[in-house]
């Protein structure tokens, strides 16, 4: 049998548990490195004999995927202790076992940094999706003008270097700032940004309402306008490390977190939001993963939507202790949202189900249950689970207790399509806009406990 990547992982863990048995397993760890080739750190010493066999049988079932050199590596070798104790591991689920693993990666090494803990004031909202096309920038774009229309500053902010749209949705030629993120990121490999810079990063969109403000920061400033040539040349220098004085590298997402954090002052915004870039690319990761943001991630009911989410939240998984007794705070800024719903909510309850079946299925859904409600057998047999599975998680369990958020709609609506609100301004009334977009921004306005602003957006 040919050994490929997918395969590679379940051999080892067979081999190690076979061999040196289950409490070796879970007490050591995997180390993969950037061709996909894989080594295992025992966490005690163990006979050199038995080590050297079980090496043969590891070198013998991972093939191509077996380093050449250290496959077993003993407790006490050079370095053994700080790969054990390292914190960068993340808990695999590999059948019935768990393994942790550290994956070492030339590119995407952003994804392996475990969730950032929630913002201080003000709230940060990242709208993700894994495609276009699915009504997540023009949604931001409505939550921005909703939000100023209730006497909020907003600050929205353009990640999709690739696909740039935010800027000219909120702002024109007069407003455009001289600089863009694009700028901010290229500009900051080489010193760092002072005030004068950032001042002229952001630019004010006329769209606001006079009771509020909406400041934009947008992937490409004037001077990209004015230059399109050196676009390509910037974008590839824009997702570089940075290294800095001290000698540590700064990656992408701490450069856009960073940045970010400059702006984040409650005296001046009232909220931030953030257009990620679609898919699951590096800068993906920094919004969904280190921004400390309440995150949408947008989608349609077809297959597509449902394969790309299934490969992201298994991913999230692994950071999430499925034994754990508390639920990981970061688990409940997740919310899926479905585009270009259907008006009946019961054709839109199976996009619900298969969302609530991407939680089941990546081993998020039962994390911090009360050890007897996770539906698990107990020992010796499956006639003595105390799990009713014809009751409903919201019959039984806290609300606080449930990990699955109940997906938001918005409603499809011809008029939002090839949305332009500097054209037809009405689709910024809050008349025209929540007939759509209500049941999503009353998600947003769990964020702002100031009764005032949900009162005047109920009205």
């Amino acid at each position: 049998m040919t050994i490929r990547f997918d395969d590679s992982l379940p051999a080892l863990v067979s081999v190690i548990e076979a061999g040196f048995g289950g409490a070796a397993l879970a007490g050591g760890v995997a180390v993969r490195d950037i061709t996909g080739r894989l080594a295992f750190v025992l966490p005690t010493e163990f006979d050199a004999e038995l080590v050297e066999r079980i090496g043969k049988l590891l070198q013998e079932a991972l093939g191509p995927y077996a380093r050449s050199d250290r496959l077993l590596v003993a407790s006490t070798d050079f370095g053994a202790e700080a790969l054990l104790k390292a914190t960068s591991a993340l808990s695999v689920k590999v059948n019935d076992q768990t393994i942790r693993l550290i994956d070492r990666r030339l590119v995407g090494a952003d994804w392996l940094r475990a969730p950032a803990e929630k913002a201080l004031p003000p709230p940060r909202f990242v709208f993700a999706s894994l495609k276009g096309g699915v009504g997540r920038s023009t949604a931001l774009a409505i939550t921005a003008a909703h939000l100023a229309s209730a006497g909020k500053r907003v600050l929205a902010i353009d990640l999709d270097m690739e696909a740039p749209g935010l800027g000219s949705l909120l702002l024109d030629d007069g407003t455009l700032p001289e600089f863009g993120l694009i700028d901010a990121l290229v500009e900051n490999g080489l010193a760092p940004l002072d005030e004068t810079f950032l001042a002229d990063l952001v630019g004010p969109s006329d769209l606001a309402d006079r009771h509020g403000r909406i400041d934009v920061i947008p992937a490409f400033g004037r001077r990209s306008m004015k230059n399109p040539g050196d676009v390509l040349s910037k974008i590839a220098r824009a997702y570089t490390e940075d290294i800095r004085p001290d000698g540590s590298v700064a990656s992408i997402l701490d450069q856009i977190s960073e940045l970010i954090d400059r702006f984040a002052d409650p005296t001046r915004y009232d909220a931030i939001l953030v257009d990620a870039r679609a898919g699951l690319h590096e800068t993906t990761a920094t919004a969904i993963l280190g921004l400390g943001a309440e995150v949408f991630l947008f989608g349609l009911d077809e297959r597509q939507t449902f394969q790309g989410y299934a490969a992201l939240l298994g991913h999230l998984g692994r950071f999430a202790n499925p034994l754990a007794d508390e639920i990981p705070e970061w688990l409940g800024r997740l919310s899926m949202v479905q585009g270009k719903a259907p008006a009946d909510a019961n054709a839109r309850d199976a996009f619900a189900d298969k969302c609530k079946q991407l939680f089941i299925d990546s081993g998020l859904e039962n994390i911090g249950l009360p050890p007897i409600m996770k539906p698990r057998p107990a020992a010796g047999s499956f006639s003595d689970v105390p799990w009713d599975d014809d009751q409903k998680d919201e019959d039984v369990l806290p609300k606080e207790l449930r990990v699955f958020r109940d997906p938001v709609a918005i409603l499809n609506n011809e008029q939002f399509m090839q949305f332009d609100p500097r054209q037809k301004r009405n689709l910024l009334s809050a008349e025209v806009y929540r007939s759509s977009y209500g049941m999503f921004l009353d998600r947003v306005n769990e964020s702002f406990p100031d009764s005032k602003m949900i009162d005047y957006v109920a009205n």
